[in-house]
């Protein structure tokens, strides 16, 4: 009998985690939730695995890989960027827990057991774990490196999508439609309900709104992804000939020279390397002068939990000539979701009323309804697990794929779903 348990990601967005038992046990992603208190990690791994599979390097999916390697090991596979990319973040992690006086889930010498026991994979390229069993990666579209893992067996082929995006993006060609025929989908379903506008039309938007501000002397601060949305922001702004000086803050510059480093991953690495290089890129404890005349600030982190963007925040929050544009999904119990519902924001343990204008831009790199129905439609399974979503957002999209003639079901956290 095949299985697949369900150790996050169940009716939330977050902490993304999968058992998968077709005989051979894989686990399909390990990230962590963050929120308004402490970090929410998926529930304990209780038995030995056969491989651990990581779709992308987002602190949501990959997160919390260097945990398993304190208690056991396994073999993991991921793109190399993804590996990467994933060694910025969990070297990051270990630093912000230092700061913050916290004890963290995992050690350098975790990290380090992580990166040997780490097989990176090209797209497409089929791995046998077994006789019976293989594991192969597609580009999601998502991010650089980001992958929708197939795993094909005598039992049963799944797929799981991670995060994707079919539609191309400023940065990145979509994901790769031929992924063929499975019998069971693990589909994200973040934005199950509903699509995306325009793109072209949202990026006119979000420039004519940074100039705006920057004519009326404030700073428009860009809290942003420091994988992928810094670098598409900066580009962005690169190509709509923004004249005002452009500062580019935290953990999203390393991730930029990764970046640079796969220019087969791009769309246009040529432009994006002039937009990346044409910003003022800021070194620690020299923030004071970003702050003397209008400009515009690209800094982490996208949710305000943390990083760079806290240090603006608490320069600026009262200056109603300045806003802060979120670019990116705002997950539950963040500052950024709190700072758009009730525009408060916790800045050291300080609730403070914020005075900025607050505007958020949908620069998603996630799939649409409409995309995420293609990817039902390309795959044409018997049975979709929608994960990934918050809990009203499947409901929607459950609806839809119920319309479109699909049979899904959505877990619970820990709960096991038979797939035969």
């Amino acid at each position: 009998m095949s299985k697949l348990t369900a150790l996050g990601a169940s009716n939330e967005v977050g902490r993304s985690s999968f058992l998968l038992d077709v005989g051979e046990k894989i686990l399909l992603d390990r990230g962590i939730k963050l929120g308004s208190d402490e970090i929410e990690y998926p529930l304990p791994v209780k038995t030995n695995l056969d491989a651990i599979v990581i779709s992308h390097a987002h602190l949501d999916h990959s997160g919390a890989v260097p945990e398993l390697f304190s208690q056991s090991n396994s073999f993991v596979y991921m793109t190399l960027p993804t590996l990467e990319l994933s060694q910025i973040l969990w070297a990051d992690s270990l630093k912000i827990a230092r700061i913050e006086g916290v004890t963290p889930h995992f050690s350098a010498a975790d990290i380090g057991s992580t990166e040997r026991s780490t097989f990176t994979l090209p797209y497409r390229k089929k791995v046998n774990l077994s006789e019976s069993t293989s594991i192969e990666l597609f580009d999601a579209g998502h991010i650089l490196g980001s992958s929708m893992i197939k795993v094909e067996s005598e039992k049963k082929d799944v797929v799981y999508s991670g995060d994707f995006k079919i539609e191309d993006t400023r940065m990145f060609k979509g994901a790769d439609k031929k992924i063929g025929k499975t019998d069971v989908l693990i589909i994200e379903s973040t934005y199950g309900d509903r699509n995306h506008g325009n793109r072209k039309e949202l990026e006119k938007s979000f420039v004519d709104e940074v100039k705006e501000t920057l004519n009326k002397g404030g700073h428009a601060i860009v809290p942003a992804f420091a994988v992928g949305r810094s670098q598409e922001l900066i580009d962005i702004l690169y190509e709509n000939k923004v004249t005002a000086d452009i500062f580019y803050d935290g953990m999203g510059q390393r991730v930029a020279r990764t970046t640079l480093e796969f220019p087969e991953h791009l769309k246009n690495p040529k432009m994006l390397g002039k937009a990346l290089h044409s910003a003022n890129w800021i070194k620690k404890g020299r923030r004071n002068p970003v702050l003397k005349k209008p400009c515009v600030i690209v800094t982490s982190a996208g949710m305000l939990q943390g990083g760079p963007v806290m240090w603006y925040l608490k320069k600026l929050y009262k200056d109603p000539k300045s806003k802060i544009f979120l670019t990116g999904y705002q997950v539950e119990g963040t500052n950024g979701r709190t700072l758009m519902e009730k525009g408060i924001v916790d800045l050291d343990g300080e609730i403070v009323k914020v005075r900025n204008q607050v505007k958020q831009f949908d620069f998603s790199a996630h799939a649409s309804q409409d995309e995420l129905i293609e990817l039902a439609k390309l795959t044409n399974p018997e049975k979709i697990i929608c994960v990934h979503g918050d809990e009203k957002v499947i409901k929607v999209f459950q609806k839809r794929l119920k319309n479109e003639g699909f049979n899904s079901v959505a877990p619970k956290l820990g709960q096991e779903i038979k797939l035969d």
